[in-house]
């Protein structure tokens, strides 16, 4: 049964005790993300996540390593466009040390100078390995053409130039403003007792002070158009992305089942169409991104360069199926068994159930029971289908990306000039 419990000075700490399992899992959600982040900050969430790891006044970064790890834990973070997770696994048993090693981390970080400028350099490797893979390259590239003159559309590692000028003001200035008792959500699942656990997160976190929640970016303006760019690889690797659905859409699960009749693994019909049928690429799939102010539908591939132009007409062709609604009723109920199922199989693991109580809480501000979301699925009929279908699968909306050895800038119509 999942609880939620409020401090007194905003902190949001959710529970849910799994007594039968020998483990636990803690994610410490701060309401942040590289959308929130200044024009002369990109990066900054991304990097501060970094150096929350590099030590503490009690414990260095190898001790922080060193004491989930030696246990058989593990202790990790992760930054997207609106959140920053710091989590850990371990044994029940070990839960109180990894809440320690956690709270240490959020509340004492030293943020020393030489670290910064060691890290400085480790985040400048990192970027180059996505920079040498084509596929990242296409999907940022997408969004940066998708949203042009939004944070959605920019990288959540920053560039070269705003990673090189990072000082240790920016990331405590960044800290101050947004990782406050108001932003911050504590989710933990497994075999733990909630009331200790409960005392001892409020020693951590019942004095952090509220922030003065700054605002939100405005909502994106999506751009139509084409992008190319060079590199020395043997495939042609393409992106096709458009708007979609916000995050608290009650339409979202049809956008789900229709991505799943689309892209939802080797039964779906760009897989069948395009790779099995066709024998155009290797790989092929759709996916959604969902946040608070837009979303994303957008399918990728990667094929032969001389082949580009003929998947991009042969997946056009399948979203005017569906939008048409020329699908059998048994693919339909497919995609939804094939929904339900994946949900049912997530519960399996304990880190998907604290990530699901904290996205819950951050983007519904309430806990979704999987009964609702079954019936969710169940109800969509073919109307609601065929509503979100005419109004997210439409190729002019959608922007292309395009990465691979192309000498001279690839044109291709709808987007020619």
């Amino acid at each position: 049964m999942e609880q939620k419990h409020l401090l007194p000075n905003g902190v949001r700490i959710l529970l849910e005790e799994l007594p039968h399992v020998h483990s636990a899992v803690i994610g410490f959600w701060i309401d942040t993300g590289s959308k929130n982040e200044r024009p002369d900050e990109r990066g900054v969430s991304h990097f501060l996540e970094h150096m929350l790891f590099k030590g503490t006044g009690t414990r260095t970064a190898l001790e922080i390593a060193q004491t989930l790890e030696d246990k058989g834990g593990m202790l990790n973070a992760f930054t997207n466009k609106e959140l920053t997770c710091y989590f850990a696994r371990t044994l029940d048993v070990h839960l109180a040390t990894a809440i320690d090693v956690l709270s240490d981390m959020l509340t004492g970080s030293l943020l020393a100078p030489d670290e910064i400028e060691r890290e400085r350099r480790v985040i400048l490797e990192e970027l180059k390995m996505s920079q040498d893979s084509p596929e990242e390259v296409c999907h940022e590239q997408a969004l940066r053409t998708l949203w042009p003159d939004h944070p959605l559309g920019l990288e959540i590692i920053g560039t070269a130039e705003t990673i090189a000028a990072m000082t240790q003001e920016h990331l405590r200035d960044y800290m101050r403003r947004y990782y406050t008792a108001d932003r911050l959500v504590i989710a933990v699942a497994g075999n733990f007792n909630s009331d200790k656990v409960l005392a001892q997160l409020a020693g951590w976190f019942g004095s952090w002070s509220a922030g003065s929640d700054p605002s939100l970016a405005h909502s994106p303006i999506a751009s139509v158009q084409a992008s190319s760019q060079f590199k020395e690889i043997e495939q042609a690797h393409l992106c096709l992305v458009g708007p979609a659905l916000r995050c608290d859409d009650p339409d979202r699960y049809a956008l789900a089942v229709l991505d799943t009749i689309l892209g939802g693994g080797m039964s779906s019909l760009l897989f069948q169409e395009v790779r099995e049928k066709r024998g155009l690429v290797y790989s092929i799939s759709s996916f959604e991104a969902l946040f608070r102010q837009s979303g994303l539908f957008g399918v990728s591939a990667g094929t032969s360069p001389d082949k580009v132009k003929e998947v991009v007409e042969v997946v056009f062709a399948e979203l005017q199926k569906v939008r048409q609604m020329e699908i059998a009723d048994t693919v339909v109920q497919r995609a939804k068994d094939q929904l339900k199922g994946n949900l049912l199989l997530s519960l399996e693991a304990v880190r998907n159930r604290m990530t699901r109580m904290a996205r819950n809480e951050l983007f519904h501000q309430r806990y979704i029971p999987t009964l609702e979301i079954i019936e969710s699925i169940d109800g969509i009929d073919r109307a609601q289908l065929l509503r979100v279908a005419e109004t997210v699968l439409v190729p002019e909306r959608m922007t292309l990306s395009v990465v691979g050895p192309f000498q001279t800038p690839l044109i291709l119509d709808p987007w020619a000039a």
